[in-house]
Protein backbone atom coordinates (compact mmCIF):
# COMPACT_ATOMS: atom_id res chain seq x y z
CA UNK A 1 0.00 0.00 0.00
CA UNK A 2 1.18 3.53 -0.87
CA UNK A 3 1.52 6.82 1.52
CA UNK A 4 -1.45 7.96 -1.30
CA UNK A 5 -3.79 4.96 -0.42
CA UNK A 6 -2.52 4.66 3.51
CA UNK A 7 -3.32 8.92 3.52
CA UNK A 8 -7.12 8.17 1.89
CA UNK A 9 -8.18 5.52 4.22
CA UNK A 10 -7.64 7.56 7.22
CA UNK A 11 -9.05 10.68 5.67
CA UNK A 12 -11.86 8.21 4.99
CA UNK A 13 -11.96 7.13 8.61
CA UNK A 14 -11.64 10.67 10.17
CA UNK A 15 -14.33 11.66 8.20
CA UNK A 16 -16.57 8.79 9.18
CA UNK A 17 -15.61 9.51 12.82
CA UNK A 18 -16.42 13.24 12.31
CA UNK A 19 -19.83 12.63 11.57
CA UNK A 20 -20.53 9.81 14.40
CA UNK A 21 -18.52 12.58 16.70
CA UNK A 22 -21.74 14.83 15.58
CA UNK A 23 -24.61 12.42 15.72
CA UNK A 24 -23.30 11.79 19.59
CA UNK A 25 -22.71 15.90 20.01
CA UNK A 26 -26.71 16.92 18.50
CA UNK A 27 -28.19 13.91 20.46
CA UNK A 28 -28.26 15.27 24.17
CA UNK A 29 -29.62 12.56 25.67
CA UNK A 30 -27.02 9.79 24.88
CA UNK A 31 -24.51 12.66 26.19
CA UNK A 32 -26.02 13.22 29.24
CA UNK A 33 -26.19 9.39 30.12
CA UNK A 34 -22.76 8.27 29.16
CA UNK A 35 -21.83 11.30 31.67
CA UNK A 36 -24.26 10.41 33.92
CA UNK A 37 -23.44 6.83 34.34
CA UNK A 38 -19.74 6.99 35.72
CA UNK A 39 -20.56 10.02 37.59
CA UNK A 40 -23.24 8.53 39.94
CA UNK A 41 -21.05 5.04 39.95
CA UNK A 42 -18.41 7.62 41.28
CA UNK A 43 -20.62 9.08 44.31
CA UNK A 44 -21.52 5.99 45.12
CA UNK A 45 -18.27 4.18 45.27
CA UNK A 46 -17.27 7.10 47.13
CA UNK A 47 -19.79 8.13 49.19
CA UNK A 48 -22.58 5.39 49.75
CA UNK A 49 -20.59 2.19 49.96
CA UNK A 50 -18.77 0.92 53.20
CA UNK A 51 -17.04 -2.00 54.04
CA UNK A 52 -16.74 -1.02 57.15
CA UNK A 53 -20.74 -0.60 57.83
CA UNK A 54 -21.63 1.33 61.66
CA UNK A 55 -25.36 1.40 63.33
CA UNK A 56 -25.30 -2.41 63.75
CA UNK A 57 -28.73 -3.18 65.49
CA UNK A 58 -27.56 -5.41 68.39
CA UNK A 59 -30.06 -6.48 71.39
CA UNK A 60 -28.87 -6.77 74.99
CA UNK A 61 -30.79 -9.70 77.47
CA UNK A 62 -30.13 -10.99 80.66
CA UNK A 63 -28.48 -9.75 84.11
CA UNK A 64 -30.34 -6.81 85.17
CA UNK A 65 -27.90 -5.57 87.73
CA UNK A 66 -24.95 -3.08 87.39
CA UNK A 67 -23.05 -5.47 84.87
CA UNK A 68 -25.35 -4.30 82.17
CA UNK A 69 -24.31 -1.41 82.16
CA UNK A 70 -20.77 -2.07 81.86
CA UNK A 71 -21.93 -4.23 79.06
CA UNK A 72 -23.65 -0.76 77.75
CA UNK A 73 -21.07 1.59 78.01
CA UNK A 74 -18.24 -0.93 76.31
CA UNK A 75 -20.85 -1.42 73.38
CA UNK A 76 -21.62 1.98 73.01
CA UNK A 77 -17.34 2.62 73.15
CA UNK A 78 -16.91 0.67 69.90
CA UNK A 79 -18.85 3.28 67.39
CA UNK A 80 -19.88 0.32 65.91
CA UNK A 81 -23.53 -0.53 67.24
CA UNK A 82 -26.86 0.90 68.00
CA UNK A 83 -28.84 -0.20 70.66
CA UNK A 84 -32.03 -1.42 69.64
CA UNK A 85 -33.44 -3.12 73.15
CA UNK A 86 -31.53 -3.71 76.28
CA UNK A 87 -32.74 -4.57 79.77
CA UNK A 88 -34.79 -7.58 78.29
CA UNK A 89 -35.84 -11.38 79.34
CA UNK A 90 -33.13 -13.52 78.82
CA UNK A 91 -33.86 -15.37 75.61
CA UNK A 92 -35.40 -11.96 74.37
CA UNK A 93 -31.94 -10.68 72.21
CA UNK A 94 -31.54 -14.30 70.61
CA UNK A 95 -35.44 -14.25 69.65
CA UNK A 96 -34.69 -10.92 68.13
CA UNK A 97 -32.10 -12.03 65.89
CA UNK A 98 -33.81 -14.47 64.65
CA UNK A 99 -36.68 -12.49 63.89
CA UNK A 100 -34.72 -10.18 61.96
CA UNK A 101 -35.06 -7.07 64.32
CA UNK A 102 -30.93 -7.40 65.52
CA UNK A 103 -27.98 -8.65 63.91
CA UNK A 104 -26.45 -9.13 67.00
CA UNK A 105 -27.58 -10.21 70.25
CA UNK A 106 -26.02 -10.49 73.97
CA UNK A 107 -27.36 -13.20 75.99
CA UNK A 108 -25.84 -12.16 79.43
CA UNK A 109 -25.49 -14.78 82.54
CA UNK A 110 -27.65 -14.92 85.34
CA UNK A 111 -24.75 -14.64 88.10
CA UNK A 112 -21.10 -13.66 87.43
CA UNK A 113 -20.09 -16.42 90.03
CA UNK A 114 -20.65 -19.41 88.43
CA UNK A 115 -18.33 -18.44 86.21
CA UNK A 116 -20.74 -18.50 83.00
CA UNK A 117 -19.59 -15.99 80.09
CA UNK A 118 -22.01 -13.64 77.78
CA UNK A 119 -23.27 -15.88 75.00
CA UNK A 120 -23.01 -13.51 71.38
CA UNK A 121 -25.96 -14.74 69.06
CA UNK A 122 -24.79 -13.25 65.38
CA UNK A 123 -26.95 -13.37 62.36
CA UNK A 124 -24.71 -14.78 59.92
CA UNK A 125 -26.67 -14.28 56.85
CA UNK A 126 -24.78 -11.20 55.29
CA UNK A 127 -21.56 -11.78 57.39
CA UNK A 128 -19.85 -9.03 55.87
CA UNK A 129 -22.02 -6.85 57.63
CA UNK A 130 -21.55 -7.57 61.17
CA UNK A 131 -17.67 -8.79 61.23
CA UNK A 132 -16.40 -5.61 61.74
CA UNK A 133 -18.89 -4.50 64.80
CA UNK A 134 -18.20 -8.03 66.11
CA UNK A 135 -14.10 -7.88 66.28
CA UNK A 136 -14.29 -4.49 67.86
CA UNK A 137 -16.67 -5.94 70.64
CA UNK A 138 -14.28 -9.05 70.92
CA UNK A 139 -11.58 -6.32 71.61
CA UNK A 140 -13.19 -4.21 73.73
CA UNK A 141 -14.46 -7.52 75.95
CA UNK A 142 -10.86 -8.72 75.56
CA UNK A 143 -9.39 -5.36 77.46
CA UNK A 144 -12.18 -4.87 79.82
CA UNK A 145 -11.29 -9.03 80.29
CA UNK A 146 -7.56 -7.87 81.14
CA UNK A 147 -8.56 -5.42 83.84
CA UNK A 148 -9.74 -7.77 86.13
CA UNK A 149 -8.23 -11.26 85.31
CA UNK A 150 -4.54 -9.73 85.46
CA UNK A 151 -3.14 -13.93 86.39
CA UNK A 152 -5.09 -16.33 85.74
CA UNK A 153 -7.24 -18.37 83.28
CA UNK A 154 -9.17 -16.35 80.73
CA UNK A 155 -12.65 -16.65 80.01
CA UNK A 156 -14.09 -16.51 76.53
CA UNK A 157 -17.77 -15.68 75.31
CA UNK A 158 -19.63 -17.80 73.31
CA UNK A 159 -20.47 -16.52 69.72
CA UNK A 160 -23.19 -18.25 67.91
CA UNK A 161 -23.79 -17.85 64.58
CA UNK A 162 -26.60 -18.49 63.33
CA UNK A 163 -28.00 -19.24 59.44
CA UNK A 164 -24.78 -19.21 57.87
CA UNK A 165 -22.02 -19.84 60.38
CA UNK A 166 -19.33 -20.75 57.92
CA UNK A 167 -19.77 -17.37 56.40
CA UNK A 168 -20.10 -18.89 52.95
CA UNK A 169 -20.49 -15.79 50.59
CA UNK A 170 -21.99 -18.05 47.70
CA UNK A 171 -25.01 -18.16 50.47
CA UNK A 172 -25.11 -13.83 51.08
CA UNK A 173 -24.96 -13.52 47.64
CA UNK A 174 -26.48 -16.26 45.76
CA UNK A 175 -30.40 -15.71 46.96
CA UNK A 176 -30.72 -12.37 45.89
CA UNK A 177 -29.49 -13.29 42.25
CA UNK A 178 -32.57 -14.15 41.21
CA UNK A 179 -33.70 -10.57 41.76
CA UNK A 180 -30.43 -9.53 40.75
CA UNK A 181 -31.29 -11.27 37.10
CA UNK A 182 -35.08 -10.84 36.82
CA UNK A 183 -34.42 -7.25 37.37
CA UNK A 184 -32.26 -6.71 34.14
CA UNK A 185 -34.52 -8.40 32.50
CA UNK A 186 -37.21 -7.04 33.05
CA UNK A 187 -35.71 -3.10 32.41
CA UNK A 188 -34.03 -4.28 29.40
CA UNK A 189 -37.41 -5.90 27.85
CA UNK A 190 -39.80 -3.43 29.13
CA UNK A 191 -37.04 -0.52 27.45
CA UNK A 192 -36.92 -2.70 24.13
CA UNK A 193 -40.39 -3.10 23.52
CA UNK A 194 -41.93 0.55 22.43
CA UNK A 195 -38.97 1.72 21.13
CA UNK A 196 -38.35 -0.95 19.11
CA UNK A 197 -41.79 -1.48 17.63
CA UNK A 198 -41.96 2.45 16.36
CA UNK A 199 -38.36 1.72 14.36
CA UNK A 200 -40.01 -1.21 13.02
CA UNK A 201 -42.99 0.65 12.38
CA UNK A 202 -45.49 -2.12 13.63
CA UNK A 203 -46.62 -0.90 16.40
CA UNK A 204 -48.71 2.14 14.56
CA UNK A 205 -49.78 -0.63 12.53
CA UNK A 206 -51.12 -2.26 16.13
CA UNK A 207 -52.97 0.53 17.14
CA UNK A 208 -54.96 0.95 13.97
CA UNK A 209 -56.33 -2.33 14.73
CA UNK A 210 -59.52 -2.86 16.71
CA UNK A 211 -57.15 -3.78 19.73
CA UNK A 212 -56.95 -1.12 22.34
CA UNK A 213 -53.92 0.96 23.10
CA UNK A 214 -53.72 -0.36 26.96
CA UNK A 215 -54.91 -3.74 26.02
CA UNK A 216 -52.09 -4.06 23.40
CA UNK A 217 -49.86 -2.85 26.21
CA UNK A 218 -51.18 -5.42 28.46
CA UNK A 219 -50.91 -8.05 25.64
CA UNK A 220 -47.73 -7.33 24.89
CA UNK A 221 -45.84 -6.96 28.85
CA UNK A 222 -47.52 -9.74 30.10
CA UNK A 223 -45.84 -12.59 28.47
CA UNK A 224 -42.18 -10.69 29.95
CA UNK A 225 -43.51 -11.19 33.54
CA UNK A 226 -44.18 -15.21 32.85
CA UNK A 227 -40.29 -15.02 31.80
CA UNK A 228 -39.29 -13.01 34.97
CA UNK A 229 -40.84 -16.04 36.94
CA UNK A 230 -39.40 -18.62 35.13
CA UNK A 231 -36.20 -17.16 35.37
CA UNK A 232 -36.26 -16.82 39.33
CA UNK A 233 -37.47 -20.10 39.61
CA UNK A 234 -34.55 -21.56 37.41
CA UNK A 235 -31.94 -19.41 39.29
CA UNK A 236 -33.62 -20.53 42.82
CA UNK A 237 -33.07 -24.33 41.77
CA UNK A 238 -29.65 -24.15 40.44
CA UNK A 239 -28.66 -22.20 43.69
CA UNK A 240 -29.88 -25.15 45.79
CA UNK A 241 -28.10 -27.79 43.38
CA UNK A 242 -25.06 -26.05 42.92
CA UNK A 243 -24.47 -24.11 46.27
CA UNK A 244 -26.42 -26.62 48.92
CA UNK A 245 -28.09 -23.64 50.14
CA UNK A 246 -30.73 -24.51 52.93
CA UNK A 247 -34.41 -23.51 52.79
CA UNK A 248 -36.04 -23.08 55.38
CA UNK A 249 -39.49 -21.02 54.24
CA UNK A 250 -41.85 -22.14 51.50
CA UNK A 251 -40.87 -21.20 48.10
CA UNK A 252 -44.16 -21.07 47.02
CA UNK A 253 -44.39 -18.08 48.95
CA UNK A 254 -41.30 -16.41 46.98
CA UNK A 255 -42.20 -17.10 43.68
CA UNK A 256 -46.22 -16.13 43.83
CA UNK A 257 -43.82 -12.56 44.96
CA UNK A 258 -42.00 -12.71 41.48
CA UNK A 259 -44.46 -11.55 38.84
CA UNK A 260 -45.25 -7.85 40.96
CA UNK A 261 -41.60 -7.70 41.08
CA UNK A 262 -41.00 -8.60 37.83
CA UNK A 263 -43.91 -6.01 36.69
CA UNK A 264 -42.15 -3.12 38.53
CA UNK A 265 -38.90 -3.20 36.74
CA UNK A 266 -40.80 -3.85 33.52
CA UNK A 267 -42.95 -1.51 33.62
CA UNK A 268 -40.29 1.15 34.19
CA UNK A 269 -38.21 -0.33 31.56
CA UNK A 270 -41.69 0.80 29.66
CA UNK A 271 -41.67 4.11 30.55
CA UNK A 272 -37.39 4.22 29.23
CA UNK A 273 -38.84 2.68 26.43
CA UNK A 274 -41.53 5.73 25.54
CA UNK A 275 -39.24 7.92 26.48
CA UNK A 276 -36.57 7.31 24.55
CA UNK A 277 -35.63 7.78 20.59
CA UNK A 278 -33.69 4.73 20.23
CA UNK A 279 -32.68 1.32 21.75
CA UNK A 280 -29.62 2.86 22.52
CA UNK A 281 -31.18 5.43 24.47
CA UNK A 282 -33.66 3.02 26.07
CA UNK A 283 -31.00 0.76 27.42
CA UNK A 284 -29.23 3.25 28.88
CA UNK A 285 -32.06 4.39 30.78
CA UNK A 286 -31.92 1.08 31.78
CA UNK A 287 -28.43 0.86 32.89
CA UNK A 288 -28.61 4.11 34.50
CA UNK A 289 -31.10 2.29 36.60
CA UNK A 290 -30.25 -1.19 37.74
CA UNK A 291 -26.32 -0.34 38.55
CA UNK A 292 -27.42 2.03 41.33
CA UNK A 293 -29.95 -0.81 42.34
CA UNK A 294 -27.09 -3.44 42.51
CA UNK A 295 -25.49 -1.31 44.76
CA UNK A 296 -27.76 0.22 47.23
CA UNK A 297 -29.94 -2.82 48.08
CA UNK A 298 -27.74 -4.79 50.03
CA UNK A 299 -27.36 -6.89 47.75
CA UNK A 300 -23.11 -6.89 47.55
CA UNK A 301 -22.64 -4.53 50.26
CA UNK A 302 -24.14 -4.11 53.93
CA UNK A 303 -27.22 -2.04 53.70
CA UNK A 304 -26.16 -1.14 57.13
CA UNK A 305 -22.86 0.33 56.39
CA UNK A 306 -24.40 2.93 53.90
CA UNK A 307 -25.32 6.91 55.12
CA UNK A 308 -28.73 7.40 56.09
CA UNK A 309 -29.28 9.11 52.41
CA UNK A 310 -28.28 6.34 50.66
CA UNK A 311 -30.38 3.23 53.16
CA UNK A 312 -33.28 5.64 52.03
CA UNK A 313 -32.64 5.67 48.75
CA UNK A 314 -32.35 2.03 48.73
CA UNK A 315 -35.52 1.52 50.69
CA UNK A 316 -37.31 2.79 47.62
CA UNK A 317 -35.43 0.57 45.37
CA UNK A 318 -37.80 -2.73 44.52
CA UNK A 319 -34.63 -4.89 44.35
CA UNK A 320 -33.75 -4.27 47.92
CA UNK A 321 -37.14 -5.59 49.73
CA UNK A 322 -36.55 -8.70 47.44
CA UNK A 323 -33.30 -9.22 48.58
CA UNK A 324 -34.91 -9.21 52.13
CA UNK A 325 -37.72 -11.15 51.39
CA UNK A 326 -35.26 -14.08 49.42
CA UNK A 327 -32.98 -14.40 52.58
CA UNK A 328 -35.72 -14.88 54.34
CA UNK A 329 -37.26 -17.67 53.03
CA UNK A 330 -34.30 -19.45 52.52
CA UNK A 331 -32.24 -18.87 56.08
CA UNK A 332 -35.24 -18.37 58.74
CA UNK A 333 -38.28 -19.38 57.64
CA UNK A 334 -42.37 -18.77 58.67
CA UNK A 335 -42.05 -16.26 56.01
CA UNK A 336 -45.27 -15.77 54.77
CA UNK A 337 -45.51 -12.33 56.37
CA UNK A 338 -42.10 -10.98 56.05
CA UNK A 339 -42.45 -11.46 51.80
CA UNK A 340 -46.41 -9.71 52.03
CA UNK A 341 -44.71 -6.49 54.24
CA UNK A 342 -41.38 -6.62 51.47
CA UNK A 343 -43.36 -6.85 48.43
CA UNK A 344 -46.23 -3.14 49.68
CA UNK A 345 -43.19 -1.27 49.09
CA UNK A 346 -42.78 -2.70 45.24
CA UNK A 347 -46.24 -2.12 44.72
CA UNK A 348 -46.41 1.18 45.59
CA UNK A 349 -43.23 1.29 43.28
CA UNK A 350 -45.07 -0.36 40.42
CA UNK A 351 -48.27 1.78 40.74
CA UNK A 352 -45.67 5.23 40.70
CA UNK A 353 -43.89 3.64 37.43
CA UNK A 354 -47.06 2.94 36.10
CA UNK A 355 -48.33 6.20 35.85
CA UNK A 356 -44.96 7.82 34.57
CA UNK A 357 -45.22 5.13 31.94
CA UNK A 358 -49.04 5.88 31.03
CA UNK A 359 -47.91 9.52 30.84
CA UNK A 360 -44.52 9.27 28.76
CA UNK A 361 -47.01 6.47 26.52
CA UNK A 362 -49.83 9.55 26.49
CA UNK A 363 -47.31 12.11 25.14
CA UNK A 364 -45.56 9.96 22.68
CA UNK A 365 -48.92 8.74 21.00
CA UNK A 366 -50.09 12.71 20.93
Amino acid sequence: MTLSALWNHVRRILAVAHVEVLHLVWDPTTVSLILLVPAIQIVLFGYAINLDPKHVPIAIAGNHDRRIEKVRRTIENTGYFRIVADGLQRGAAERMVADGKALVGIELPRDDSDGEQPRIVVDAVDPSAVRPALAALENAYWQQIAEVYAIGPVPSPDIEWLYNPKGRTSWTIVPGLAGVVVMISMLMLGALTLVRERERGSWETLLATPVDAIDALIGKLSPYVVIGTVQAAVVVYLAMLLFDLPLKGNIAELLLAVPLYASAYLILGFAFSAVAESQLQAIQGAVFFYLPSMLLSGFMFPFEGMPKWARVIGEALPLTHFVRATRCVFFRGQCGSVVLSEMMPVAVFALVASAGALLAYRRRID
